[in-house]
């Protein structure tokens, strides 16, 4: 179901050119499939080990992963906006890090040093927003 919803060719025969199309199901899939969910929680994980040491700094590094350029300042700033809606939204326990941030309802294992499933829940959230944008989708 998946690979129809983004048009993908049947595997029995070779396809010379895949018609292309866009559209809401394939956002709703984008969000909520279980492959970009697991996608965004590994980048989430990534920007906290690797990102830097401050939030812009790791929002900088999930856009230049996700897009391959850095982000303007107003995306940027929309992004950190983001980011602290979600702390606080999951910080006061309205969604449940443990599973937002590893998909079962289990305490993530090996997070980076002085990281909160908190933190990763909120990264993942922003990941899944970077991973769901129509620049990082489409090729052009």
């Amino acid at each position: 179901p998946l690979l129809q919803t983004f048009d993908a060719p049947n595997g029995d025969f070779s396809c010379v050119r895949r018609g292309r199309s866009n559209t809401p199901l394939q956002a709703l899939v984008s969000l909520n499939e279980t492959t970009f969910m697991e996608c965004a929680q590994a980048l989430a994980r990534k920007t906290l080990a690797e990102g830097g040491k401050s939030d812009a700094d790791k929002i900088n590094f999930a856009f230049r992963r996700a897009l391959s350029r850095p982000p303007t300042d107003s995306e940027r700033k929309e992004l950190l906006a983001l980011l602290d809606k979600q702390k606080d939204y999951i910080g006061n326990g309205w969604v449940n890090a443990s599973e937002l941030a590893t998909g079962k309802n289990v305490a993530p294992e090996k997070l980076p040093q002085g990281t909160t499933p908190t933190q990763l829940a909120a990264y993942t959230v922003v990941s899944r927003v970077l991973l769901n944008l129509d620049e990082t989708i489409t090729k052009e």
